[in-house]
């Protein structure tokens, strides 16, 4: 199998309800290695809901996740709205956490992790706020600590919830640049603005309920159903 087929998480069948109502119904998909994805939906769709379904985060109601790498080997990026800014810890330390994971909890860090937070810091512009307590920065800020901290393992596969959200126009801009020249993992974003990730994606999910699968994104705007976000 080449690596545009390799199968990094496998879906079928997945059901999620909340309470009595389905959220998610009959959701069926496989996310390949090297093959970017936007999820694209109405507020209130699901997107972010099926993503915390995958990370377990929330728990599915039937069918089945495969996942085909090390869960350890997955980033991610929540809502910025869903973060906890008052939680006391320093943009550093935030940074540098998303080296740890249940096995190694409470280990400490060598000096080549401390270098790569160091240098993830710069590259995101923000290595003079290292210090600071996250309640003390702009949420733009914030925003790029928690993308630096997604990216700081070098995990094979990133979950990006609206990482657009808060940042300034200027660095808005550069982002997925700044992300492509970082890191090769495998990006799966949730967006309301497909102009902005359309050049860093392959494929389109659109989750509203159901979810409707573009292998190659071009197929979307081929699609005359297809109505969502397009201008």
């Amino acid at each position: 199998m080449s690596n545009s087929e390799e199968k990094l998480i496998s879906v079928k069948n997945l059901n999620f309800k909340y309470h009595t109502e389905f959220i998610l119904k009959n959701i069926n998909f496989d996310i390949l290695k090297g093959r970017n994805v936007a999820i694209l939906g109405r507020n209130g769709g699901g997107k972010s809901t099926l993503v915390k379904v995958l990370l377990n985060f929330l728990k599915k109601n039937s069918g089945e996740i495969k996942f085909f790498i090390d869960k350890d080997k997955i980033g991610y990026l929540p809502q910025i709205r869903e973060f906890d800014s008052s939680f006391p810890i320093n943009i550093f330390d935030l940074v540098i956490s998303g080296l740890t994971n249940r096995k190694n909890l409470f280990r400490p860090f060598n000096k080549d992790e401390k270098k790569k937070a160091e240098n993830l810091l710069k590259e995101f512009g923000i290595s003079h706020l290292k210090n600071k307590l996250i309640s003390e920065v702009s949420g733009g800020q914030l925003q790029r600590a928690l993308i630096a901290r997604a990216l700081v393992s070098s995990p094979e596969i990133i979950f990006l919830d609206e990482p657009e959200s808060f940042l300034d126009k200027e660095f808005e801009f550069k982002l997925f640049e700044k992300i492509k020249q970082l890191s090769s993992s495998t990006l799966v974003i949730i967006s309301h603005e497909l102009e902005k990730i359309y050049n860093y994606v392959d494929s389109i999910f659109i989750v509203e309920g159901s979810i409707k699968v573009y292998k190659d994104k071009k197929d979307y705007y081929r699609d005359e159903n297809a109505i969502i976000h397009r201008h």
